[in-house]
């Protein structure tokens, strides 16, 4: 298992695929939603690798107001699910952010995830809303 934090051409690809596999194929979202003006080359991007060519879990670093984190768009491959990877990438990224600033975590994460993000030591601070095709709630974690 490896865990990558980059913005390079293979590591965005990588979470592109992802992306596209649960979010717009299985969810629905349309691509023009799923993918939208935050997917930069710059982005960064963490991808939780199973093997070199096997990315499994991806989240989007998106640094907010100071000293805020908000990881977006978290997703795992629908075979790799209840194996607990989502967690790893998720505090291997807090970890991140903690070592590059943040002191607090926030996710707009989906009514379906919303027990997965409490169980990683997320509350809710608002919602729910809509946000690109799905019914969010605000989520927040103090990362220090």
């Amino acid at each position: 298992m490896k865990i990558i934090f980059s913005n390079e051409s293979p590591n965005r690809a990588a979470a592109y695929a992802l992306r596209q596999a649960v979010f717009v194929e299985e969810r629905g979202i349309p691509a023009d939603v799923e993918f939208d003006d935050k997917d930069t080359d710059e982005r960064l991007y963490a991808v939780l690798y199973l093997q070199p060519d096997l990315p499994v879990v991806t989240l989007r670093l998106e640094p907010q107001a100071k000293h805020v984190m908000r990881f977006g768009r978290v997703c795992t491959r629908k075979a790799y699910r209840g194996q607990g990877l989502g967690k790893v990438l998720l505090t291997a990224a807090e970890r991140w952010a903690v070592e590059h600033g943040a002191t607090q975590g926030k996710i707009d994460g989906e009514l379906s995830a919303q027990p997965f993000y409490e169980r990683c030591g997320y509350h809710v601070t608002a919602g729910p809303f809509e946000e690109d095709g799905a019914t969010v709630v605000v989520m927040n974690k103090s990362l220090v």
